[in-house]
């Protein structure tokens, strides 16, 4: 990667973790991006618990996260600065609750066409490694002219 798009991602980056308000109160912390994937981390905090008995992450927070990781892998093939990048439809299958530990997801395209993103998405528990949900989000792109 040469020294201007290094630039470019760093920029995104800090971009997504800081100037995004529900990013930045989320706590996403980037940890891997590249031409059709993006890695996040999300810390536990209180504030995201569904279930106070058990503890477990609320799932709408768990697609929170899986939204943002397909967005940010879809947003790293946007061609210019005014492209315009919207969920159309995302669906999760939860397959294991996630107590007391962050999370980590990823998003990776698998299509992208003229005018929109396929994306397959992946959340894991970051001690364990269990694989907590999967889904795939469609995003809409809109070219700047």
């Amino acid at each position: 990667m040469n020294k201007t798009n290094k630039d470019k991602t760093d920029f995104f980056i800090k971009f997504y973790e800081e100037h995004i308000p529900f990013h930045k109160f989320l706590g996403l912390k980037v940890l891997e991006l590249k031409k059709g994937y993006a890695k996040m981390r999300f810390p536990l905090r209180p504030e995201l618990i569904g279930d106070v008995r058990s503890g477990n992450w609320h799932g709408g927070v768990i697609a929170t996260a899986l939204d943002a990781a397909g967005g940010m892998a879809a947003a790293s093939l946007l061609k210019s600065a005014d492209d315009k990048l919207a969920t159309l439809d995302i669906r999760v299958d939860y397959l294991k609750p996630n107590r007391s530990e962050s999370i980590i997801v990823t998003g990776e395209v698998i299509r992208a066409g003229n005018s929109s993103i396929v994306t397959n998405l992946q959340a894991f528990n970051e001690a364990s490694e269990e694989l907590l949900a999967d889904g795939r989000a469609v995003f809409s792109i809109r070219r700047a002219e």
